[in-house]
């Protein structure tokens, strides 16, 4: 477990026990940008791949 999953665990047990009146989108808020960082890692990737790979056909199809 990584730091953002332990601080969403510890926000949300003292939400419920009443310790903290925050909204819930602030108790959330570290697996919202861990979740985030994820899935703009993923579409970099991705991208890098898709352009790795017309790079590749473009120069097999110039030969």
């Amino acid at each position: 477990m990584g730091i953002t999953e332990v601080l969403t665990i510890v926000f949300v047990l003292l939400k419920l026990t009443d310790i903290i009146t925050w909204s819930w989108w602030l108790v959330l808020l570290p697996a919202l940008l861990s979740f985030s960082l994820y899935v703009i890692i993923i579409v970099v990737k991705l991208i890098m791949v898709l352009v790795a790979v017309f790079a590749v056909k473009k120069r097999d199809v110039a030969r």
